[in-house]
Formats: C-alpha cells, sequence, structure tokens
C-alpha cells in the first residue's frame, strides 16, 4: 500500500471518528437535559413547586443527638418549647351548668366525726362536660282523618320531616352530611359509624341519596353564591384534578374571603369556565396563577399570585448560574407585597406613586439581568436541539412570562384591595384533595358535583362565622341558609 492509499485511509477513518464522535456529543447532550429532568423532578417539593405538602418526601426520623442538638438551638434562640409568652391560650372556659351534684364530705379527716350536720364554710367545684348517651327519639306522627258533616273525609298533613313510614330525621340527615362532606368519612364507614350510634342499619345507597337531596335543595344557594361573585371586585380563581371512577375531571372555584363556589367539570379550560356562568361578564380583578384561559376574560382585570411565582423562581434558582437573579426577584416581590399592605393599612387605595415606581425600576432590572445571562438569539423551539440547556430554558420562559404580564405581576400596587398570592381559591380547594386521599375517587359526576356543592355550602357558611351542623340542619327544616347580601369583600 503506497503512502497516498495509506492517507486516504486515514482520512476515511478520521471522518468515520469524527462523525461518531459527532453523534455521540448529540446523545450527550439529550441524556445530560434527562438528567437535568429527571433531577427537577426528584427536587421538586411544595416550596418550589406547585406539588401539594401532601406529596412531600417523608424526613427521615432524627437521632436522639439530632433532637437533643435542636432542642439545644432552641433554648439558645430564646424561644423556650410549648406556649409562648403573651401567646393567648386555649382551654375550657367554665359554663353555666345544667346539674350541680354536692360531694359533702362524711366525717372529719382529722378526728372521724360526723359531718353530716356540721356548718359549710366553703366549697371546691370542678367541672365536666360530657354528652347524653345517643340514643334515637322515636316519634309517631298521626294523621288523624275527619269526617265532615258533608260527609267529605280530610287527613292530616305531615311535617315535612315525616316523608315515609318510617324515615330518618333532620339531624340524621345533618349528620350524614357532616361525617361525609366535612370530614371525608368514606360512604361504608360513614354506614358504619351512624349504624352503631344509632342501633339501626343504615345503607351506602341512603347516604348517596342523602347527599343528592341536599345538593339539589341548594340549588337556590348556589344561585346566591354566583350572583354575588359577579359583583365581588376581587374574585380569586384556580382549579385541580379529581378522578370520577377512572375518569379525570376538574373542581374549578371562584371565591372571596366570605364566598366560596365548587363546580366539578370535564374540562380544565375556557369551556368550563364559561359553563359556570360568572366571568363572563365579570369586571372586577380576577386573581389566579397564571394560567392562559383566565386572561380570555377580557372584561375583567388580572392579577397573578405572586406564592406561584415564588416556587417558579425557588426551582429556577437551583441552578447556580441563575441563583442570584432569582432571589433578588423574590425580594423584589416580598418588597410589593409589603408596600401593598401598608399602603392598605394607611387606608390608601394604592401605592405612592414614587415608591411604586421605585419598585417597578427594579422589578425590570432583575429581568434586564437575567436575560443576561441567557444565550444570544431565539430560544430552539425543540429540547434537544442544542445551544440550550433545560435550566436555561426554563430561566427564558419564566423571564419572559414575567416581563411580558408585569401589570399583572405588580397589580397589587394600583389596587391594594387585590392580595399578592391565591390562598383564598387555594384554600378552597385543598379539601378536595384530602378528599382523594382519604376516600378515594368519586363514584359517579352526579356525586361529585354533590360533594362539591355541599363544601361550597359548607365553607361559606363557616367563612360567615355560621356553625356548619346549624347550617346542615337548616337545609331540612326551614330552609339553606343563604350569604347576606352585601357586597362580598
Amino acid at each position: 500500500m503506497g503512502l497516498g492509499d495509506r492517507i486516504a485511509e486515514l482520512e476515511v477513518r478520521l471522518a468515520e471518528v469524527q462523525a461518531e464522535n459527532e453523534r455521540l456529543r448529540a446523545e450527550n447532550s439529550v441524556l445530560a437535559e434527562l438528567v437535568a429532568q429527571l433531577k427537577d423532578q426528584l427536587g421538586a417539593n411544595s416550596e418550589n413547586s406547585s406539588r401539594p405538602p401532601s406529596m412531600d418526601p417523608q424526613q427521615p426520623r432524627q437521632s436522639r443527638a439530632e433532637r437533643r442538638a435542636a432542642a439545644r438551638a432552641a433554648r439558645s434562640s430564646g424561644r423556650r418549647q410549648g406556649k409562648q409568652p403573651g401567646a393567648p391560650g386555649a382551654n375550657l372556659a367554665r359554663r353555666v351548668p345544667d346539674e350541680v351534684v354536692v360531694h359533702p364530705p362524711v366525717c372529719c379527716g382529722a378526728c372521724g366525726e360526723d359531718l353530716s350536720g356540721a356548718e359549710v364554710v366553703g366549697e371546691v367545684r370542678r367541672q365536666v362536660l360530657e354528652i347524653p348517651e345517643i340514643r334515637v327519639r322515636v316519634t309517631d306522627f298521626v294523621a288523624e282523618r275527619r269526617l265532615c258533616g258533608c260527609g267529605h273525609e280530610t287527613v292530616g298533613v305531615f311535617p315535612p320531616e315525616a316523608r315515609a313510614p318510617v324515615c330518618w330525621g333532620p339531624e340524621v340527615r345533618a349528620l350524614a352530611l357532616y361525617l361525609l362532606d366535612r370530614q371525608h368519612l368514606p360512604l361504608e364507614r360513614t354506614a358504619e359509624l351512624l349504624a352503631e350510634l344509632l342501633g339501626a342499619p343504615v345503607s351506602t345507597g341512603w347516604l348517596c341519596a342523602v347527599q343528592a337531596e341536599a345538593a339539589g335543595k341548594l340549588a337556590g344557594f348556589i344561585a346566591t353564591v354566583k350572583d354575588q361573585l359577579g359583583e365581588a371586585p376581587v374574585v380569586h380563581a384556580d382549579e385541580t384534578g379529581t378522578r370520577v371512577g377512572l375518569s379525570k375531571r376538574w373542581v374549578h372555584t371562584l371565591s372571596t374571603k366570605l364566598l366560596t363556589l365548587l363546580v366539578v367539570h370535564p374540562k380544565r379550560g375556557f369551556e368550563a369556565l364559561e359553563d359556570i356562568g360568572v366571568l363572563g361578564d365579570y369586571r372586577g380583578t380576577i386573581v389566579h396563577d397564571g394560567w392562559a384561559p383566565y386572561d380570555l376574560f377580557a372584561g375583567a382585570t388580572h392579577a397573578q399570585c405572586g406564592a406561584h411565582l415564588t416556587r417558579h423562581l425557588k426551582a429556577v434558582g437551583r441552578t447556580e448560574e441563575f441563583a442570584q437573579w432569582c432571589a433578588e426577584m423574590i425580594e423584589v416581590l416580598v418588597a410589593v407585597k409589603r408596600a401593598s399592605e401598608t399602603a392598605a393599612a394607611a387606608g390608601r387605595s394604592k401605592v405612592a406613586p414614587a415608591t411604586a415606581k421605585v419598585l417597578r425600576r427594579r422589578y425590570h432590572k432583575v429581568l434586564d439581568d437575567a436575560f443576561a445571562l441567557l444565550p444570544e438569539g431565539p430560544k430552539p423551539r425543540r429540547r434537544g436541539t442544542g445551544g440550550w440547556t433545560e435550566a436555561q430554558r426554563k430561566a427564558w420562559n419564566l423571564a419572559t412570562r414575567m416581563r411580558a404580564q408585569a401589570d399583572q405581576i405588580l397589580r397589587t400596587l394600583d389596587d391594594t384591595a387585590v392580595p399578592t398570592d391565591n390562598n383564598t381559591a387555594e384554600r378552597s380547594l385543598r379539601m378536595v384533595k384530602l378528599h382523594d386521599k382519604i376516600s378515594g375517587a368519586f363514584r359517579s359526576d352526579a356525586g361529585a358535583q354533590a360533594f362539591a356543592t355541599i363544601r361550597s355550602y359548607l365553607q361559606t357558611a363557616a367563612l360567615n362565622g355560621i356553625n356548619r351542623l346549624w347550617a346542615l340542619h337548616q337545609i331540612y327544616t326551614t330552609g339553606p341558609w343563604l350569604p347576606p347580601a352585601t357586597r362580598a369583600p
């Protein structure tokens, strides 16, 4: 083989090695992005993502030495265990007794003399709070048939609770709803508890019927809540997934500090929000997490939840390259929150223009710093196309969103009545996730919606300081409690 042939052979092999190297580089880039994605998933928790706290990994149990070290650190910080000085206590207060039982001493503790006729010189009292034995009280309602002189027989009218030859009364029905829809007991366990309390069998079918009946009686309540939400200056909106059998459903909430509306719908987006029927003509401010379908309600003003943004910033800030600008942006959002709360406490409807201008300038300056850390040129459309890491892509997405939607994120500077978080809506949905965790999937769409309707009633009653059991009892007696006809905050 001549020198020229040898050179040609080596050039071919070099080309093959270079091609193989390029292929391996591309594969390595894809694998690196996959590893980054998996690390993000493993590191996601309620502090840096939208995952609920219930899905956070369990912390390992502390050793005895670690517990002692933590106790020493707590003592050195000046904070002692237990109730802190000045904190309000929580204890049982004395009440007016229904019965007084006197326990006189029988004989003298020193000489043994009989004390039956001795002078009473003082007393010591202790009060025991107890419930009476739970027993079913059976009432026969007798509708008499009376014969008129004209020959016509007339039968007396039964009260509303006497709906069948033998049936459970309003108190039992209210208790069943409370156990199912407030305490989230599964159907079978609720039936078991009631059967043991009442001394008579209670079927799961009857419990489902009670829920359906209550939801039907609450139609007027739901209409009232929708009307008041439509007039509220600020409404919080959010949604979460649930299961009906094997199918995915979405629970939507619209809420204020005094009102809660929960609706189950097959869809998550704009169609579902339109079907609920509140936001179509709404002209106030909708507080949400930045999900795009809410922006389609153009007649409303929009504000974004700072807590959601903070979680996204913490997630992006886990990459050292972006840690500083994410931390600085969190500081800006906290400063905006404090400025708004200070202005609201002083009775002002907006933050002072000079203060708002400084905060807006800081906000955009931090965003400029973020973009300076990113590669030049347009962001690649797909993952694995090279030029951008997964961390850079996430940083670009977040910074671009925060620049485009700055007016929504900083809305509270212009209206101090608008909170900087969406906790009101998130609290409304929290019990839905608790129900899923305890009772599992709903068995039917009708059952899921009945639960949502009754939860709307219970949560609204609680927000207005109404006893939940009393409110449930009203459904079967005088009619459902209705929120006062005042403009909801």
